[in-house]
């Protein structure tokens, strides 16, 4: 008597086994995508000084706009506070034009004063406005930190060390993002050579203020 193979129950056998050796060579796969996956560094929106490093890559063909929007930057946030964070700056031939909403309504007329105050300022044209009744406004850092104090005191750490970096490393500064909170500053972006890497952290460590360094630059090739 001919007796049939049992195809039915060896079948889904056959077929359960190759589900379990799929979904394992799947999960080797994505084990080994996520491992040869790159560190993320810090994006704009984590970090204070995006909106600083966007002001300074507007200006990247000159070095001395780049030194006078920081220094006029500074003298902002040193005398506006977290209005300090509100005024946008443009300027060229030491012209300077300021625009953007504040809170406090003595900030209006204080922004022209203090950014014609600034060494190589030449004129000032202010469009600062105060914010209408009711209108919140916030810092571009507001949401990143949390607290308005603190990014007061990091965008003011970061704008230093950019006019320091600018002052000692040329246009090499301009690929140069720096973050800062609390004292603890992130380099990342690229510089020509080692001894320019060396530079950077050099003069980031020796600014007052700084409590540590970490160093996500890379060195072109």
């Amino acid at each position: 008597m001919k007796i049939a193979a049992p195809h039915g129950p060896v079948t889904r056998r056959r077929r359960a086994a190759l589900a379990v050796v799929v979904g394992l060579l799947s999960l080797i796969a994505a084990r080994g995508a996520i491992a040869s996956a790159p560190t993320p560094t810090p994006g704009p929106a984590e970090r204070v000084g995006g909106a600083l490093d966007r002001e300074w890559s507007q200006v990247s063909k000159s070095v001395s706009e780049a030194l006078l929007i920081g220094r006029i930057r500074v003298a902002l946030l040193e005398r506006l506070k977290e209005d300090g964070l509100r005024v946008k700056i443009d300027a060229h031939d030491g012209n300077v034009d300021l625009s953007g909403l504040v809170e406090k309504h003595e900030n209006v007329e204080l922004a022209g004063r203090v950014a014609g105050s600034v060494d190589g300022v030449r004129t000032v044209k202010s469009r600062v406005a105060l914010a209408a009744d009711g209108q919140t406004l916030e810092p571009p850092v507001a949401h990143a930190l949390g607290k308005v104090e603190n990014g007061v005191t990091d965008a003011l750490l970061e704008a230093r060390l950019k006019i320091r970096l600018l002052g000692e490393l040329g246009k090499v500064a301009f690929k140069i993002g720096v973050d800062a909170k609390r004292g603890a500053v992130t380099l990342s972006g690229t510089v020509p050579d080692a001894d320019r890497q060396k530079l950077a952290i050099g003069i980031v460590r020796s600014t007052s203020g700084v409590k540590e360094v970490r160093d996500l630059l890379t060195v072109q090739q």
